[in-house]
């Protein structure tokens, strides 16, 4: 009779043992911070079912505007936030250890989006014009139009956070609260036909959906973050090739949708969208210049500083 047990035993534990990854998928808490280009092949890879393929139990956060994603993941709230690039370089200047490990995009582009009787560049002068919190991307890119255009951004204009995402500052140009703002598509689509004007469109060299981390976790959980890119690269060329399923996708994520904005959305950033994850030395620069308007230490730093790009390399190897 011992045989017969011993055996039952045995295959009793090959079974349990076989069946443990299926309950114990690793848990990855990801931020984002707005409905917005970058943010689009999470959402299709987490509905898609690419990272679960791979083992892993992701939940994507919405964290309205970067203020807020950079202290859940300092305070490890989450474990990799998508996106906040400029705040991800302003906190480690300022002491923390974040770490950068792909990015989603290479080039954004932004509309000025203003009330219908401003009808150029120069009339905005002495006007508001509505940014997030903070130097935020929406500031960047406002200071950029305007210091184009021969207005000083510190003197022709005023800005004023306003709204805690793009929507809020959709409905405060609405409102009358500021007279413009800048917005990624589908936003600068719908303001136009609620009769706002389109008063300038620009294409920018800068990170979206920047993949960051902290620099202990990359050390703690290497395996880990592989899958996760690795995954995250399968579900970025399902994107680019299966339209009509990736608008099914964007259709769950947002309030209303409109087919056509939606559309909209998705031909606008499927070309922009980096297959192999890797950063663009002229998108990074651009951000550091940026960012060394208001912190001059951002012009010591080189296009590589603050970035880990051996799990990419890994992957291609």
């Amino acid at each position: 009779m011992i045989a017969p047990i011993a055996l039952i035993f045995t295959a009793l534990c090959f079974v349990l043992c076989n069946a443990m990854p299926l309950n114990s998928a690793e848990k990855l808490r990801v931020a984002y911070p707005t409905l917005g280009p970058g943010s689009t092949p999470s959402w299709v890879t987490l509905e898609m079912g690419f990272w679960k393929k791979r083992g892993l139990d992701v939940e994507l956060i919405l964290l309205s505007g970067g203020a807020r994603m950079l202290p859940a993941l300092i305070s490890g709230s989450v474990d990799i936030i998508l996106g906040s690039d400029t705040g991800v370089t302003l906190a480690n200047l300022q002491g923390a250890n974040l770490v950068r490990i792909g990015v989603t995009m290479n080039s954004l582009g932004y509309s000025l989006v203003t009330q219908p009787a401003i009808r150029s560049i120069q009339d905005l002068k002495g006007k508001v014009l509505g940014t997030g919190r903070g130097r935020d991307a929406s500031y960047a890119r406002l200071v950029k139009i305007l210091s184009d255009h021969g207005l000083n951004p510190a003197s022709d204009v005023k800005f004023l956070p306003v709204g805690e995402t793009p929507t809020g500052r959709l409905q405060a140009i609405k409102n009358g609260l500021v007279q413009g703002a800048v917005f990624t598509p589908p936003l600068d689509l719908v303001g136009s036909r609620d009769g706002l004007r389109i008063l300038h469109k620009i294409e920018v060299p800068t990170l979206g959906g920047g993949i960051n981390t902290t620099a202990p976790f990359v050390q703690q959980n290497r395996r880990t973050l592989l899958t996760f890119l690795r995954a995250y690269t399968e579900g970025i060329q399902y994107m680019v090739t299966h339209k009509q399923e990736s608008l099914k996708v964007f259709f769950k994520y947002f309030r209303n949708p409109d087919s056509a904005a939606l559309a909209y959305l998705y031909d606008d950033t499927a070309p922009r969208i980096e297959k192999g994850l890797r950063p663009n030395p002229e998108s990074v620069r651009a951000i550091l210049d940026q960012i060394a308007i208001d912190d001059p230490r951002a012009k010591q730093l080189s296009e590589k500083d603050h970035w880990n790009l051996t799990l990419l390399d890994e992957i291609k190897q």
